[in-house]
């Protein structure tokens, strides 16, 4: 087996990549092999932060798999996936996703669990081979599980990272009120992002029957640092929509303290599924939708729903 890389989805965000980072430091003891980190795309500002935070380097950007072997953390859709992926040199694959399009030509090691973050599977599999964790890995996880469940609020959070977060700060010994705040500030972060770049920042495609959805999400503490930009954000997705040809794309804002999101209509097509799906009424190319912060667990799965139906 040639070079292994552990990679995550395209436009990374603090799960995907630290995560890849995470099997690196122990793909030697989960699969015997050694494995080198990657991202596919530039790091947000959260990741930085954690980063810089925890004194450990970037890993390198990728743009296309060629020979690389790939464990892939956090996501099982192709539309995801940089191109150069195979059923060859798929080598493992760990997620907390649905199960994608992907198919393997030989044996591998699948873990995909219905938990809030891809670190909570790691830290299942590590605490199951009795693998011992450092501290600074233990912090890694720990900053996983609090992004992608927004501090165990969001309705993907689990009895396992619960679990999972109360046991690795036994190891961390962070003050998580501390660790929290400035982690969530970092993740509002518009520091270094260009206005158009805020929808690409954690954005998403999916094939939903014969339709493809286009999905950004902004996860902050500051909602009206993005609606202060609307206008420029509206261009930026209806400019997205057709350099992908996506037949619609929408962009969520998720209010980490009230805990609600707003979704922004780029068009008419979006507006009429939108009010349909989400049963609310758009309003200046928006839509309040309260409760909602998950693109896994609220958006995707009735958008689906309704776009299925249309086959």
């Amino acid at each position: 087996m040639g070079k292994i890389i552990s990679l995550g989805h395209i436009n990374p965000d603090t799960d995907s990549a630290l995560s890849a980072i995470l099997i690196s430091r122990f793909a030697k003891k989960i699969f015997g092999f050694d494995v080198e980190p990657r991202v596919a795309g530039d790091i947000n500002n959260e990741t930085k932060y954690l980063l810089s935070l925890l004194k450990i380097n970037k890993p390198d950007i990728m743009e296309k798999i060629t020979d690389e072997n790939v464990v892939l953390v956090d996501t099982t859709e192709p539309g995801q996936i940089l191109p150069g992926l195979t059923d060859v040199n798929l080598a493992a694959i760990i997620d907390h996703h649905n199960l994608g399009g992907l198919k393997s030509g030989h044996p591998i090691l699948a873990r995909i669990e219905p938990v809030g973050s891809t670190a909570t599977v790691i830290y299942k599999i590590l605490k199951e081979k009795n693998i011992k964790i450092d501290k600074i890995s233990a912090a890694l996880m720990i900053a996983c599980i609090i992004s992608d469940t927004l501090n165990l609020t969001s309705p993907t959070t689990s009895a396992d990272d619960k679990k999972a977060l109360k046991e690795l700060n036994k190891i961390a010994k962070l003050d998580l009120k501390k660790f929290i705040k400035a982690q969530f500030a970092a993740k509002s972060s518009l520091v270094g992002i260009a206005t158009g770049d805020i929808v690409s920042k954690d954005y998403k495609n999916f094939e939903m029957g014969k339709f493809k959805v286009g999905i950004g999400v902004w996860e902050t503490t500051n909602t009206e640092s993005i609606s202060s930009k609307k206008s420029e954000l509206m261009a930026a997705l209806e400019a997205k929509k057709t350099a992908e040809k996506l037949d619609f794309i929408f962009f969520l804002v998720v209010d980490i303290l009230k805990e609600n999101g707003i979704m922004y209509i780029a068009g008419e097509s979006e507006k009429t599924l939108a009010e349909k799906v989400f049963g609310a009424k758009a309003e200046n190319n928006e839509i309040f939708l309260k409760g909602i912060v998950s693109r896994k667990k609220q958006v995707v799965p009735p958008l689906m729903g309704e776009l299925t139906k249309k086959e």
